[in-house]
């Protein structure tokens, strides 16, 4: 009986054991193939929602400039900036998406006159303002698809091409995104 180990030392080398063994090296493989799927899903997953274009088109908006007054034609408004998502056309500009938009003018003049800010013909106006020398105004207004933005100003001394304008500038700024556009 010497070459014959006691069963409590057989323990570890009988073929049970080594099963078990087995069993938990497979389970903790699965984990970790499990572990690099997860991994591996997310970064495709990142990299196909940088590559998915925005729900929504860029915030409509647009900053224009009026510094001169002519004869007829009121103040001329431009855009200095020519990637605006919003464009002027006949000295307005033209509303393309419905929503809340934020409204601000701005601009110091030679002289006294009265000003109004329109969006649709044959309405009130936005706003009206009557011998002022300067204008710093803001308001929201639900505007619509072909609205157009634009101001009158009348005088009551001075021909138009005698008003000299100081940082006259017209904001406009869609609140709402996500309603009914078109391009």
């Amino acid at each position: 009986m010497e070459g014959v180990q006691p069963l409590d030392e057989n323990v570890g080398n009988a073929p049970g054991r080594r099963f078990q063994s087995n069993k938990l090296l497979l389970v903790a493989a699965v984990i970790q193939g499990l572990g690099l799927l997860l991994c591996f899903t997310y970064i495709c997953l990142h990299f196909y929602a940088s590559q998915v274009p925005p729900q929504y088109p860029p915030i409509q908006s647009i900053k224009v400039q009026f510094t001169k007054c002519g004869n007829g034609t009121g103040c001329i408004i431009t855009s200095p900036n020519k990637d605006e998502t919003m464009k002027v056309q006949d000295n307005s500009i033209i509303i393309n998406c419905d929503g809340f938009y934020l409204i601000s003018l701005k601009g110091y003049f030679s002289e006294e006159l009265s000003l109004s800010l329109y969006y649709r013909k044959g309405r009130k106006p936005l706003f009206s303002l009557s011998n002022v020398k300067s204008v710093d105004s803001i308001g929201v207004a639900h505007l619509a698809f072909k609205d157009k933005v634009y101001f009158n100003v009348t005088t009551h001394n001075t021909a138009y091409k005698d008003i000299q304008v100081n940082g006259g500038e017209l904001i406009v700024i869609l609140q709402t995104p996500g309603g009914f556009c078109a391009y």
